[in-house]
């Protein structure tokens, strides 16, 4: 299996560390700071400048001056004195009284700090304490990027699961983001971290996600014209080529990394050389998979992280065990191992979650104190609940069997409106017609298979709770196209899935999409003098989805007769999934049902949990 080189991918960014942020009062902001940062140049001007600071009357501008000072230091891996001045940026932040989020960047400083030297579980603690301060600070950004350095830590210590769901908290941030270079960022992360899921775990969904957020990366990164982004674009797709044997690709893709490449970017031109020692070694090509992976060693450790270390002298031992140099591979194996022993033992990965319960605990429970009176009540409650629990137990178990009985009603009422039979008969109808004029057997055979695959799927809703959104709109797709056989030039469809939706890993309840559309071109197109239109569009909100049907038919049903023949057809079988959605998962669906505002046609919006193949059986 591949090294995966995981430890560069932590990026701070110091140059850019210290955005400004809008505090409250004058005492929590520094005009000097930006000022002297934007007209210090050269290392004696910036020198200058964080004295100048430092002896400020402000204490928020004191502060600023030992966190710069300690981005300064750590940037030439003196991390001794980085970690004296990031404890005097913390106490003198904490003495102005400008609350967490001004603590933003100090917080972010010792995480790269202890990540650097390889100490996981302080880098964890860091980045959730940076992750409060974001929070507090409605800094979108950044809380994004807390997420995926607690995503990368998690990693580290094998935890990939766990890794993944917290790179999907940052996904629906992405829209709140409007800076373009922090945008493609967080892309870049994202990326990067569905990769290694992939990698530990083996799902394609996981390969495919992350070459979506490669790709949307790499075109935001070349619209700003920003040459590292564009390097880690380029990095990141040949791993993707790399992991489906396409080694041409991968190679191709990392010549355009490093053409991009600023020469002073020790950790990039370490990971290309790395990368593509790994890529020799595939071609067994082994001469040259040693030169780069000399290379890559040489400027792991300008950097001085034990990680990166670690990493490339497994790659040299690797390579030396398949050029039948044992005894070099050991050696080289050994090198490896005592650094990764150092620094990921079972001791770190407990002191990580350890850390992620803690901070979610802190999030929703009360303090000691509190939950000891707390307990004092509930064992004055609990005895006289105890006598009321017997009284309880039989309406409870009336209440459960009741409940049952209205499930399994519900589901066979579902099981019986799967579709409309009327369809099933026209559609066959209109296509015994079509088969009768059309001369092309080619097309006859694909609208038939198109049929064939639209029962067949029908049936097996029955027993299939979830699809994807991916199996949901290629269903979409057939209908409406065989729709369209029966109602020719009467309407047309669209079916938009926004970027920030994962449609091969992303379920929904089966068969609720369809009742609705079938009522448009059924009944809200008929009698209209103009051409109908569909549109479904699938959208991501926060931890829900949104779905919305719109058509520009003649709207609501006009009479009683109608609405109940076809409206509530379909309002009762959705009704009944969201039902059913909502008991199993203890969720909160729901769904409307409006006139248009202009007056002509229907809008649907059904909101969802955000529901993943891993979530539910499908």
């Amino acid at each position: 299996m591949r090294n995966r080189f995981r430890a560069m991918y932590f990026l701070i960014c110091l140059h850019s560390l210290f955005p400004a942020i809008a505090f409250a009062g004058d005492k929590c902001s520094c005009e000097e700071y930006s000022r002297l940062k934007a007209a210090a140049q050269s290392p004696n001007e910036i020198l200058k400048a964080q004295n100048e600071l430092s002896q400020s009357s402000k204490i928020f501008c004191k502060a600023k001056a030992a966190e710069w000072q300690a981005a300064k230091w750590m940037n030439e891996q003196v991390y001794d004195t980085a970690e004296i001045f990031l404890k005097k940026a913390e106490q003198l932040y904490k003495q102005s009284g400008c609350g967490d989020s001004s603590l933003l960047g100090t917080y972010k400083l010792w995480a790269q700090l202890y990540y650097s030297q390889g100490d996981f579980g302080k880098a964890q603690e860091m980045s959730l304490k940076m992750l409060t301060s974001a929070e507090t600070a409605k800094n979108y950004y950044e809380q994004a990027n807390c997420y995926t350095m607690i995503a990368q830590l998690l990693n580290q210590t094998q935890q990939a699961d766990k890794g993944i769901a917290y790179s999907r908290k940052a996904i629906p941030l992405l829209n709140r983001v409007e800076d373009n270079g922090k945008k493609s960022d967080i892309l870049f992360k994202l990326s990067k971290r569905y990769l290694w899921h992939y990698q530990d775990t083996k799902m394609a969904t996981s390969l495919d996600s992350s070459g979506m957020f490669s790709r949307r990366q790499l075109s935001i990164a070349k619209t700003i014209n920003k040459k590292s982004s564009i390097a880690l674009a380029y990095g990141n797709l040949q791993g993707i080529a790399w992991e489906k044997k396409d080694y041409a690709t991968a190679l191709l893709f990392l010549d355009s990394a490093f053409m991009f490449t600023e020469p002073d970017d020790f950790e990039g031109l370490g990971t290309n050389y790395f990368d593509k020692a790994d890529l020799y070694i595939e071609l067994k090509k082994y001469p040259e998979a040693k030169r780069m992976a000399d290379s890559a060693l040489y400027y792991r450790k300008e950097t001085g992280n034990p990680a990166f270390i670690a990493e490339a002298y497994d790659l040299l031992g690797r390579i030396s065990k398949e050029s039948g140099d044992y005894k070099a591979a050991y050696l080289n194996k050994e090198l490896g191992d005592a650094i990764n022993d150092s620094i990921r033992t079972a001791d770190a990965a407990a002191r990580v979650t350890e850390l992620e319960k803690k901070y979610n605990q802190a999030k929703n429970e009360k303090t000691i104190k509190e939950l000891a009176q707390q307990r004092r009540i509930y064992i004055l409650l609990a005895a006289a609940g105890l006598l009321a629990l017997l009284g309880l137990l039989l309406f409870i178990r009336q209440q459960t069997l009741k409940s049952k009985q209205k499930i399994l009603e519900t589901e066979q009422r579902l099981n019986r409106a799967r579709m409309n039979p009327h369809f099933f008969f026209n559609a066959l109808s209109s296509l015994q017609s079509f088969a009768m004029e059309e001369k092309d057997g080619k097309s006859i055979a694909r609208n038939l298979s198109k049929f064939s695959h639209i029962m067949r799927e029908t049936l097996e809703s029955t027993y299939k709770e979830y699809v994807t959104i991916e199996q949901e709109s290629d269903f979409l797709k057939e209908y409406l196209e065989l729709q369209k056989i029966r109602f020719p030039q009467k309407f047309t469809y669209e079916i938009n899935i926004d970027n920030t939706v994962e449609p091969d890993d992303t379920v929904i309840p089966a068969m609720i999409l369809q009742p609705f559309t079938e009522n448009s071109i059924e009944h809200g197109f008929t009698g209209i003098d103009y051409p109908g239109n569909i549109s479904i569009a699938f959208k991501q909100k926060e931890n829900e989805l949104h779905i919305s049907i719109i058509d520009n038919g003649k709207g609501l049903a006009t009479t009683a007769k109608e609405d109940t023949g076809h409206i509530s057809r379909a309002s009762q079988i959705i009704k009944d999934r969201i039902y059913l959605l909502n008991i199993k998962l203890k969720t909160k669906a729901s769904f409307s049902i409006d006139n248009n505002k202009n007056g002509k046609g229907v809008t649907v919006l059904i909101t969802l949990p955000l529901l993943f193949k891993q979530d539910v059986k499908v």
